[in-house]
């Protein structure tokens, strides 16, 4: 799945920016970019450290699709578990 980037959100880093840049950067569709690549990144860190997607094997393009997908799966599995476990001692809690 390709998908066409709409707004590049990478700032400018060095140099004297000029006064177009500067305001491209403080734009709300620049600020939104860099929020929404600041949670993917969060993400991948996420998978990357607590949930054992340190490597992937397979080969090829659609294989390691097939990985991230599967590693993301598992994490909102998980998520969705602990929500859940959360909820039933909640009223547990409750009801003695």
């Amino acid at each position: 799945m390709q998908g066409t980037v709409k707004t590049v959100c990478i700032p400018q880093r060095g140099g004297s920016k000029t006064p177009q840049r500067h305001a491209y950067e403080r734009s709300a569709a620049f600020k939104q970019g860099q929020r929404f690549r600041a949670g993917i990144e969060g993400r991948i860190s996420v998978l990357m450290r607590g949930r054992g997607m340190k490597r992937c094997r397979a080969d090829g393009a659609e294989r390691f699709a097939l990985f991230v997908g599967a590693a993301v799966l598992g994490n909102n599995l998980m998520i969705i578990a602990a929500l859940l476990t959360r909820r039933a001692s909640r009223r547990r809690k409750a009801t003695q």
